[in-house]
């Protein structure tokens, strides 16, 4: 029922994000095929250009062309004499593209535009980020003398910063600059519009199941969460938004605030597939993640240090906490043996490799920055989702599976009850406790206690589906051998227990117990010895029942004809309820050993039922 829900809940928001996407690109290709035939139709957009000299840091005079090319990585300021290409009557908006710079203008030798040339001129931060600037001309006609200014205010710039500023100034109406601006921005854009569409679907999944109370709601919502702020860093990244809303320094924040977030969320989501010493770790790394982010946001807001320029000491713990996912997965993916840390890691592989290119296209520059990293990102987030949602099915369908299974074991649960309080044994326990009436009337009101908790955890079987604590059943163990003792004073019992705690099926030891006493030790003159053991290893617990007893050859049959019909639903809810199994080993003379295995499966990480802790 569960299965089919989630799948219809699933279905439903695939074809919602599916409209959404739909109707979003419908949108967008009206607004620029618009675009377009207003351009090409009313011409309200024109480029702008100056024609004339150059100086560097106060250098020799140059001409300057549309093919010279500057080298913004020293730090450099930049000076351009001569005349517009197009008059700017008075009200007349000129736009220019401005990357982490400072620009002045002048016009006749005065100064009619100014932004954040230095530190010191009032301005809180020196974060302007990547934005549109609108100066609005007091008339500007073609025979006037211009000169710009600008440069860098951060020595990890783009190499394209200048050009972005001298080959994209634009005057015009403001609606078709921001057309122009998305254009121009497409690939930005697009890519954050794709996250945006992944965080509805995987919140929605996330809400679906947490209604359905399915394990992988808290992965889906780290997944949701980090994808949220990709779609945010990306939307960001463009300088398009401050077209509408002019809050430079603001966006730069959330540019940086959202880069950070985005990692903080995706070492939440890979330290919820590992375990032990792996989590801890990469908790710790995320606890170095919000303390360098507080302090970016701190720095910010008291002026101390912009955020952009703390950039640089971010991607330095953003490395160290990847390699630290990076090394964690293939720990638990080799040593211990884990498939959705195998899967994650598969995932990270694209992301790797985009982030290495990405890096090097900062100093090349063949494509627009971030680009590739945007595509490394959203194949990550389309694998790790489709993985996740294989998990979740896995784990539904073995519980619909076990679930089935239990409602076929149910009806044998009398046949089990019957294996396990075999009338005989009844009879010789009463007339054992009769007899001990009258000749150690304590020994036997211990006895009919121990008789009663006996019944009593027989008959709790029948009823419970749970898992139970080790030391419980290993409790009603006791109260068995307990009653078995008073007929057999020569079977002894030992326990070497090195292991727990952990949970297993009901009524996983007694039947083994019963079987090492009845046809192994009572068999052998003198009696013999039952030995319990519990062990840890990686990936299992084992729990072992020896005995010293005549043994037998498992590979023939029984030669009194016994059915093993306790073993053997001992072995199905093994199976069922935690995907346990036993092995017999035994031989003529040599005793018998009966391991039983119980696999490690933390919450979340593995598929199936969780079994062990």
């Amino acid at each position: 029922m569960k299965v089919q829900r989630l799948n219809r809940g699933l279905s439903i928001a695939i074809a919602l994000l599916l409209a959404a996407v739909l109707g979003a690109a419908g949108v967008l290709f009206a607004a620029v095929f618009r675009y377009d035939q207003a351009n090409r139709s009313r011409g309200e957009l024109y480029p702008v250009a100056i024609e004339g000299s150059y100086s560097e840091e106060g250098g020799p005079w140059k001409p300057f062309t549309p093919k010279t090319d500057f080298d913004n990585k020293e730090l450099r300021s930049i000076t351009l004499r001569g005349h517009f290409t197009r008059a700017l009557p008075a009200g007349a908006a000129l736009f220019m593209n401005v990357d982490h710079m400072w620009v002045t203008l002048r016009v006749n030798g005065e100064e009619v535009f100014r932004l954040a040339p230095t530190e010191g001129d009032g301005n809180p931060t020196r974060a302007l980020g990547k934005q549109w600037v609108t100066f609005v001309s007091p008339g500007i006609t073609a025979a006037d003398e211009v000169e710009l200014s600008f440069g860098n205010l951060y020595w990890n710039a783009y190499m394209i910063q200048f050009d972005e500023l001298l080959r994209h100034m634009h005057t015009g109406d403001a609606r078709m600059m921001l057309f122009e601006a998305m254009r121009e921005d497409a690939w930005t854009l697009g890519i954050g519009a794709v996250f945006l569409f992944l965080t509805l679907f995987l919140l929605v999944a996330a809400l679906c199941c947490g209604a359905l109370r399915v394990r992988g709601a808290l992965h889906f919502l780290w997944l949701g969460l980090a994808s949220l702020f990709s779609a945010l860093w990306f939307f960001t990244l463009s300088p398009a938004p401050t077209l509408v809303f002019p809050w430079p320094v603001l966006l730069n924040v959330l540019y940086s605030f959202s880069m950070q977030a985005m990692a903080v969320f995706l070492t939440m989501f890979a330290a919820a597939n590992v375990s032990g010493w792996r989590r801890r770790l990469l908790l710790a790394g995320e606890g170095v993640l919000l303390l360098t982010l507080l302090l970016g946001v701190v720095n910010q807001l008291f002026r101390v240090q912009d955020l952009y320029s703390a950039i640089n000491y971010f991607s330095v713990f953003d490395l160290a906490i990847a390699l630290c996912i990076l090394f964690c997965l293939g720990y638990e993916a080799l040593r211990m043996k884990r498939k959705a840390s195998a899967q994650l890691l598969t995932a990270l592989l694209p992301l790797v490799l985009s982030a290495v290119i990405e890096l090097i296209n900062g100093y090349v520059q063949f494509c627009k920055a971030a680009i590739l990293l945007g595509g490394g990102l959203i194949l990550f987030f389309v694998m790790v989702g489709v993985y996740t949602l294989r998990r979740i099915q896995q784990s539904m369908e073995n519980e619909k599976r076990m679930l089935a299974m239990e409602s076929e074991l149910s009806q044998s649960r009398t046949a089990v009850m019957l294996s396990q309080i075999q009338p005989h044994f009844l009879y010789n326990a009463l007339n054992t406790i009769m007899n001990l009436c009258y000749t150690d009337p304590d020994a036997a009101g211990r006895s009919v206690a121990n008789f009663a908790k006996y019944l009593r955890g027989n008959l709790d079987a029948l009823t419970t589906r749970r898992l139970i604590p080790f030391e419980q059943e290993l409790e009603h163990l006791k109260h068995y051998l307990g009653l078995e003792q008073l007929r057999f004073p020569d079977v002894r019992v030992a326990y070497d227990l090195q292991a727990g705690p952990f949970v297993l099926p009901p009524l996983t030891l007694q039947p083994l117990v019963e079987n090492a006493i009845r046809h192994g030790v009572t068999r052998r003159a003198g009696g013999g010895t039952v030995t319990v053991a519990s062990r840890e290893s990686a990936t299992h617990w084992t729990v072992t029942v020896q005995d010293d007893g005549v043994g037998f050859d498992p590979a023939l049959p029984p030669a009194d004809g016994r059915s093993h019909v306790g073993l053997a639903n001992t072995r199905e809810r093994l199976a069922a309820l935690c995907g346990g199994t036993f092995a017999v080993k035994s031989a003529p003379g040599a005793g018998t050993t009966v391991t039983v295995s119980i696999p490690k499966k933390e919450a979340g990480a593995n598929e199936g039922p969780v079994c062990g802790r």
